[in-house]
């Protein structure tokens, strides 16, 4: 369908929830309510809300972006395609060099030859410059690949990116960081705190070198805390002290408790405000265990409560989280209205890789990338571009 209409709806704005009203679709744009004809698709006085934006995700459909083919690139995007994701970043993980070698290699392949490839927005790197070998901060991330900051490295896989790399996650305490985040912030290239052990401190000076988000905020991040006969604040209290710190949060309901939250939102505001999924091979599949990372050196994981752990429960392992649970747990379980949530979603996540004036909310001339779900935020249909998904 070049052209059509969403008629009987509630569209999601930035600032408001209108309707009942009628979206108009043009050549794959959102455009003026009185050029377009065709068919039409019916809200039934649902939701109409922008497509969701995950900077952060890992797997889903049985599929890792580790893997290191076009084909487990094509099947991750096209799983959470299927539940409202329109634009993506596929996130790697820590490991050896040859496996990062390959993981961007088969980005650009993907790119190339994809007919999927607009759905991904460019690389993230999540490590392997982490904290954590032998303690908490690592999470799922496996000790032997942490490493420390490598610039040699580093600047061999950025030329391998080619411009493609969006994002690169390192700890901010470890010895070559301030360089690192001076790179990253001279190529344009989005700086996270993750997997870091950092004082409140050692936070504030990574962030005034360069580092501006903090990835799963809450999870394997530092907060108050006694260190020996010392009492610490951590990365968290830095990050709410500091207004051009944006945060993330993985939104399946069971990483982050409601009341956290809450407060995110009430200090940072809903623009500063990242919903991910975090998501690993599990999500949107029936299996109950898989591995997060390749095939080949990845670790072991099982899907319990609703959520992905090592297989010894000490840790949570990414999540098998889609956006459309992530938008059911907001407005439902969490209280969140659709305007916030359209926010943390869509329209911030566009912000944050600047790609806002092509998507991330619903306005006329931008991409018709939109979600419709019913009046229980249940997902009914997916448009990427104008063309309808499901």
């Amino acid at each position: 369908m070049s052209s059509f209409r969403i008629i009987n709806a509630r569209a999601v704005l930035p600032d408001r929830v209108i309707g009942p009203t009628e979206i108009a679709v043009r050549d794959g744009v959102i455009a003026a309510s009185d050029t377009a004809d065709g068919d039409s698709i019916d809200a039934a006085g649902g939701y109409v809300f922008p497509g969701f934006i995950d900077v952060h995700v890992h797997g889903g459909g049985g599929a890792d972006f580790m893997d290191g083919t076009a084909e487990a690139f094509e099947t991750v995007v096209k799983a959470h395609l299927h539940h409202g994701t329109t634009t993506l970043l596929p996130t790697s993980m820590s490991a050896a060099k040859e496996e990062l070698i390959g993981f961007i290699k088969a980005y650009r392949s993907f790119e190339r030859d994809s007919v999927y490839a607009d759905c991904a927005a460019g690389i993230h790197m999540e490590g392997p410059y982490l904290s954590g070998a032998d303690g908490k901060s690592r999470g799922a991330q496996r000790g032997d690949f942490l490493r420390p900051i490598d610039m040699a490295e580093v600047e061999e896989l950025l030329e391998l990116g080619g411009g493609r790399i969006r994002r690169w996650d390192a700890a901010p305490e470890l010895a070559g960081s301030e360089q690192f985040a001076h790179a990253m912030r001279e190529r344009g290239i989005r700086c996270a705190v993750a997997h870091t052990d950092a004082t409140a401190d050692e936070a504030q000076r990574g962030f005034a070198a360069g580092f501006s988000h903090v990835t799963h905020f809450y999870n394997a991040v530092t907060m108050y805390r006694k260190r020996g006969q010392l009492v610490t604040a951590g990365v968290v209290e830095a990050a709410y002290l500091d207004e051009n710190v944006t945060v993330e949060l993985i939104c399946d309901g069971r990483h982050v408790p409601k009341q956290c939250l809450q407060l995110a939102l009430a200090i940072k505001g809903a623009d500063g405000v990242l919903g991910i999924t975090d998501a690993m091979r599990l999500a949107g599949t029936d299996l109950k265990s898989g591995k997060l990372g390749s095939l080949r050196s990845g670790t072991e994981v099982i899907a319990d409560g609703g959520v992905a752990k090592l297989r010894d429960l000490s840790s949570f392992a990414g999540s098998v989280c889609t956006m459309d649970r992530a938008l059911s747990v907001l407005c439902t379980e969490y209280e969140i209205s659709p305007v916030t949530a359209a926010k943390m979603l869509a329209s911030a996540p566009a912000r944050f890789l600047g790609i806002e004036r092509r998507t991330g909310s619903i306005r006329e001339g931008l991409a018709a990338d939109l979600v419709v779900t019913d009046d229980a935020f249940r997902l009914t249909h997916v448009i990427k571009s104008g063309r309808l998904v499901i």
